[in-house]
């Protein structure tokens, strides 16, 4: 039962789905108010991966 409650490193995967979510939104938002032209999705992912590194414990991303 100690076992059930034991810290680990593991991210359950509505975490996961709930921090990509928000990496998005904020990457996109952020492409969205730089300029009047559609978003380049290419760089919203590059940022939404960067968003979701550093709050994984990546603090260089």
């Amino acid at each position: 039962m100690a076992d059930e409650f034991a810290p680990s490193d593991e991210w359950d995967e509505d975490t996961m789905i709930e921090t990509r979510r928000f990496a998005f939104e904020h990457a996109l938002i952020a492409h969205l108010h730089k300029r009047d032209a559609a978003a380049d999705l290419a760089a919203v992912f590059k940022d939404a991966d960067r968003i979701v590194n550093y709050v994984l414990g990546d603090l260089n991303p």
